[in-house]
Protein backbone atom coordinates (compact mmCIF):
# COMPACT_ATOMS: atom_id res chain seq x y z
CA UNK A 1 0.00 0.00 0.00
CA UNK A 2 1.21 3.50 -0.80
CA UNK A 3 -0.26 6.49 1.02
CA UNK A 4 0.41 10.21 0.81
CA UNK A 5 0.28 11.94 4.22
CA UNK A 6 0.18 15.55 5.28
CA UNK A 7 -1.24 17.82 7.96
CA UNK A 8 -2.97 21.18 7.99
CA UNK A 9 -4.25 23.60 10.60
CA UNK A 10 -7.75 25.00 10.94
CA UNK A 11 -8.79 27.87 13.18
CA UNK A 12 -11.99 28.75 14.99
CA UNK A 13 -11.97 32.21 13.46
CA UNK A 14 -13.23 32.00 9.89
CA UNK A 15 -10.96 32.48 6.93
CA UNK A 16 -12.52 35.41 5.10
CA UNK A 17 -12.46 35.01 1.35
CA UNK A 18 -13.96 36.99 -1.46
CA UNK A 19 -17.68 36.42 -1.74
CA UNK A 20 -20.81 38.13 -3.02
CA UNK A 21 -23.19 40.05 -0.79
CA UNK A 22 -26.38 41.93 -1.46
CA UNK A 23 -25.94 45.61 -2.28
CA UNK A 24 -26.12 47.74 0.85
CA UNK A 25 -25.55 44.84 3.26
CA UNK A 26 -22.23 44.36 4.96
CA UNK A 27 -21.35 40.80 6.01
CA UNK A 28 -20.83 40.32 9.73
CA UNK A 29 -17.71 38.42 10.74
CA UNK A 30 -17.76 37.65 14.48
CA UNK A 31 -14.36 37.58 16.09
CA UNK A 32 -14.36 36.07 19.57
CA UNK A 33 -11.59 37.02 21.96
CA UNK A 34 -9.46 33.92 21.46
CA UNK A 35 -8.72 31.86 18.42
CA UNK A 36 -8.38 28.09 18.68
CA UNK A 37 -6.57 25.79 16.30
CA UNK A 38 -6.78 22.11 15.44
CA UNK A 39 -4.36 20.13 13.30
CA UNK A 40 -5.88 17.71 10.82
CA UNK A 41 -3.54 14.85 9.95
CA UNK A 42 -4.56 12.74 6.97
CA UNK A 43 -3.35 10.08 4.56
CA UNK A 44 -4.84 8.99 1.24
CA UNK A 45 -4.21 5.61 -0.34
CA UNK A 46 -3.20 6.68 -3.83
CA UNK A 47 -4.97 3.97 -5.86
CA UNK A 48 -8.27 3.45 -4.05
CA UNK A 49 -8.77 6.84 -2.43
CA UNK A 50 -9.20 5.34 1.02
CA UNK A 51 -8.83 8.26 3.42
CA UNK A 52 -7.62 8.06 7.03
CA UNK A 53 -7.57 11.21 9.16
CA UNK A 54 -7.24 12.38 12.72
CA UNK A 55 -7.82 15.64 14.57
CA UNK A 56 -5.12 16.58 17.04
CA UNK A 57 -2.11 18.83 17.41
CA UNK A 58 1.14 19.14 15.48
CA UNK A 59 3.18 16.73 17.54
CA UNK A 60 4.82 13.33 17.20
CA UNK A 61 2.23 11.56 19.40
CA UNK A 62 -0.62 12.52 17.06
CA UNK A 63 1.42 11.52 14.01
CA UNK A 64 2.07 8.11 15.59
CA UNK A 65 -1.65 7.79 16.31
CA UNK A 66 -2.33 8.43 12.61
CA UNK A 67 0.22 5.75 11.67
CA UNK A 68 -1.60 3.31 13.99
CA UNK A 69 -4.88 4.15 12.27
CA UNK A 70 -3.25 3.52 8.88
CA UNK A 71 -2.02 0.10 10.06
CA UNK A 72 -5.53 -0.75 11.31
CA UNK A 73 -7.09 0.38 8.02
CA UNK A 74 -4.86 -1.98 6.02
CA UNK A 75 -4.31 -5.03 8.27
CA UNK A 76 -3.43 -7.44 5.44
CA UNK A 77 -0.93 -5.23 3.62
CA UNK A 78 2.57 -6.73 3.92
CA UNK A 79 4.20 -3.30 3.52
CA UNK A 80 2.71 0.16 3.97
CA UNK A 81 4.73 3.02 2.49
CA UNK A 82 3.70 6.47 3.71
CA UNK A 83 4.98 9.40 1.67
CA UNK A 84 5.20 12.41 3.95
CA UNK A 85 6.83 15.81 4.06
CA UNK A 86 9.97 16.76 5.90
CA UNK A 87 8.21 18.19 8.93
CA UNK A 88 10.08 17.81 12.21
CA UNK A 89 7.32 15.61 13.68
CA UNK A 90 8.09 12.99 10.99
CA UNK A 91 11.71 12.79 12.18
CA UNK A 92 11.02 12.81 15.93
CA UNK A 93 12.73 10.20 18.11
CA UNK A 94 9.36 8.80 19.21
CA UNK A 95 8.39 8.27 15.56
CA UNK A 96 11.73 6.58 14.83
CA UNK A 97 11.24 4.21 17.80
CA UNK A 98 7.68 3.45 16.65
CA UNK A 99 8.88 2.61 13.13
CA UNK A 100 11.59 0.29 14.49
CA UNK A 101 8.94 -1.74 16.29
CA UNK A 102 6.65 -1.84 13.20
CA UNK A 103 8.72 -3.22 10.31
CA UNK A 104 5.86 -3.32 7.78
CA UNK A 105 5.47 0.46 8.04
CA UNK A 106 7.91 2.62 6.11
CA UNK A 107 8.15 6.40 5.76
CA UNK A 108 9.34 7.98 2.54
CA UNK A 109 10.18 11.66 2.72
CA UNK A 110 9.19 14.05 -0.05
CA UNK A 111 11.04 17.15 -1.10
CA UNK A 112 11.14 20.00 1.40
CA UNK A 113 8.71 22.85 0.69
CA UNK A 114 7.06 21.24 -2.34
CA UNK A 115 3.35 21.02 -1.57
CA UNK A 116 2.54 20.64 -5.28
CA UNK A 117 3.99 17.11 -5.09
CA UNK A 118 1.61 15.95 -2.35
CA UNK A 119 -1.99 15.16 -3.39
CA UNK A 120 -3.30 15.74 0.14
CA UNK A 121 -2.58 19.46 -0.27
CA UNK A 122 -5.51 19.69 -2.70
CA UNK A 123 -7.75 17.94 -0.18
CA UNK A 124 -6.74 20.55 2.40
CA UNK A 125 -7.59 23.31 -0.08
CA UNK A 126 -11.06 21.81 -0.60
CA UNK A 127 -11.53 21.47 3.18
CA UNK A 128 -10.52 25.08 3.81
CA UNK A 129 -12.85 26.24 1.04
CA UNK A 130 -15.64 24.21 2.67
CA UNK A 131 -15.26 25.97 6.04
CA UNK A 132 -14.40 29.43 4.65
CA UNK A 133 -16.69 32.37 5.47
CA UNK A 134 -18.48 30.41 8.20
CA UNK A 135 -18.61 31.61 11.75
CA UNK A 136 -19.36 28.76 14.13
CA UNK A 137 -18.58 27.66 17.66
CA UNK A 138 -15.58 25.43 18.33
CA UNK A 139 -17.68 22.22 18.43
CA UNK A 140 -19.34 23.42 15.23
CA UNK A 141 -15.97 23.82 13.51
CA UNK A 142 -14.99 20.27 14.49
CA UNK A 143 -18.34 18.99 13.18
CA UNK A 144 -17.70 20.80 9.89
CA UNK A 145 -14.37 18.99 9.49
CA UNK A 146 -15.93 15.58 10.16
CA UNK A 147 -18.85 16.42 7.84
CA UNK A 148 -16.47 17.31 5.02
CA UNK A 149 -14.82 13.88 5.11
CA UNK A 150 -18.01 11.94 5.86
CA UNK A 151 -19.70 13.32 2.74
CA UNK A 152 -16.94 12.14 0.38
CA UNK A 153 -16.72 8.57 -0.80
CA UNK A 154 -13.37 6.83 -1.39
CA UNK A 155 -14.11 7.13 -5.12
CA UNK A 156 -14.39 10.91 -4.88
CA UNK A 157 -11.20 11.46 -2.89
CA UNK A 158 -8.77 10.82 -5.81
CA UNK A 159 -10.78 13.33 -7.84
CA UNK A 160 -10.25 15.90 -5.09
CA UNK A 161 -6.57 15.01 -4.75
CA UNK A 162 -5.89 15.08 -8.51
CA UNK A 163 -8.67 17.16 -10.07
CA UNK A 164 -7.31 17.19 -13.63
CA UNK A 165 -7.69 13.41 -13.81
CA UNK A 166 -10.98 13.24 -11.96
CA UNK A 167 -13.60 10.83 -13.31
CA UNK A 168 -16.27 13.27 -12.06
CA UNK A 169 -15.35 16.00 -14.56
CA UNK A 170 -17.02 16.26 -18.00
CA UNK A 171 -15.10 14.92 -21.03
CA UNK A 172 -12.60 17.38 -22.48
CA UNK A 173 -12.03 19.19 -19.18
CA UNK A 174 -8.70 17.47 -18.55
CA UNK A 175 -5.50 19.42 -19.07
CA UNK A 176 -1.95 18.23 -19.44
CA UNK A 177 -0.21 20.18 -16.67
CA UNK A 178 3.09 18.33 -16.96
CA UNK A 179 3.88 19.05 -20.62
CA UNK A 180 2.47 22.56 -20.82
CA UNK A 181 4.60 24.90 -22.90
Amino acid sequence: MVLAEDETHLNLLPHVRASWTLRGLRPQVPTPGKNRQVTVLGAIEVTTGCWVYRLGRRRAADFIALLRMVCQAFPRAPVIAVICGNDSIHHARAVTRYLESHPRLELLYGARYSPHDNPTERIWAALKNYVANTAVTWPGRLRQIHSFFRNRSPGQMPGTAAPWTSPWLPPGYEQNFWNAA
